[in-house]
């Protein structure tokens, strides 16, 4: 009986799923780079042999073009890499501000969180016994939330 990787391999050889093997490449590149680098990556696509990566914001470019050596290193040498990038000779890199950079993702609602403006320390002058224990519990609440 064959193993899924193996049938997966196998179905992803053909010409079919080339698109899926440039997705499985360029996978496994964002998942080399160190983390700093990795949230930074919105995209990628190989044209005329060259990587072109998009990045979100400037600082992340920046980065990028500093450790580009060491990007361009670890490309050639990890065995994964250059298993799953052989169908895509990839020369040169190259890193670009994407002006689609999707929107920041809403802030939830918080509540608002008031402290207490009132004093607890006033006398009930009512001569009714319900509205007497209705201020009453008022003032408990107040005395409660001023602490």
């Amino acid at each position: 009986m064959k193993k899924v990787d193996s049938i997966l391999a196998h179905l992803t050889e053909q010409p079919l799923y080339a698109k899926l093997r440039k997705q499985s490449c360029f996978s496994k590149i964002v998942q080399a780079l160190p983390a700093s680098l990795q949230r930074g990556v919105l995209f990628m696509y190989v044209k005329n042999r060259i990587l072109f990566i998009a990045v979100k914001h400037p600082a992340f470019k920046m980065e990028f073009d500093y450790k580009l050596s060491s990007i361009k290193s670890l490309l050639r040498s990890l065995p994964p890499l250059v298993e799953a990038c052989r169908d895509h000779e990839i020369a040169d890199i190259r890193v670009f501000v994407s002006k689609y950079a999707p929107d920041p993702e809403p802030k939830h609602p918080t509540e608002p969180r008031y402290t207490e403006h009132a004093h607890s320390d006033f006398t009930v002058k009512a001569q009714t016994p319900e509205i007497r224990d209705l201020f009453e519990q008022i003032r408990q609440v107040v005395a409660r939330n001023r602490r």
